[in-house]
């Protein structure tokens, strides 16, 4: 018999051994005591975890392509702003200020998709804004490209906001958020 196969067969079961993860001994029971729910091996579960159960970090395939392209966005003109919130799938919390800050009042609005006959640069948010005089229609167009303020910074956005029963608020400049 040769002594090298013999070492090697050795040496492949050792390693082995060694790379098995250690099995744990089953917690001692006294066997004056009856087993109690404490001691007693829990029962596996027979039914498989729910979908709920699923780490929230992951998307289902029935969120796919539901993610607005305006997570967050910071926009101005002359006498006015806008503060636009992703607050989850295609809606958005919207802050309007304009009259050189006089005015104020929040709204909601959603992204419906690209419409049809827009260029893909342009980003419109539908909703309602809740003004001094009641809940008023709101249309919200971002449309991406450079726009210089009239501080001379640049920005990648122009946006501009209609509001039904006021003026348009337009010419402003704005920032997206990146994913």
């Amino acid at each position: 018999m040769r002594l090298m196969p013999l070492a090697a067969i050795l040496t492949v079961a050792v390693l082995a051994a060694c790379s098995k993860p250690p099995v744990a001994d089953p917690p001692a029971v006294d066997a004056n005591k009856a087993a109690t729910a404490a001691t007693a091996a829990p029962a596996a579960d027979p039914t498989p975890a729910a979908p709920a159960d699923q780490p929230m970090g992951k998307i289902g395939a029935d969120q796919v392509g539901k993610v607005s392209p305006v997570p967050a966005f910071k926009g101005f003109g002359e006498h006015w702003s806008i503060d636009i919130h992703a607050t989850g799938e295609m809606n958005h919390q919207v802050e309007l200020t304009w009259g050189s800050g006089g005015e104020k009042a929040s709204g909601s609005a959603r992204y419906n998709g690209q419409p049809a006959d827009a260029s893909s640069s342009l980003i419109v948010l539908s909703g309602e804004l809740a003004t001094k005089q009641g809940a008023k229609p709101m249309t919200i167009e971002i449309k991406a490209g450079e726009c210089i303020d009239d501080g001379d910074n640049k920005h990648m956005h122009s946006v501009q906001v209609h509001v039904d029963g006021m003026d348009a608020l337009t010419g402003g400049c704005g920032d997206l958020a990146v994913y």
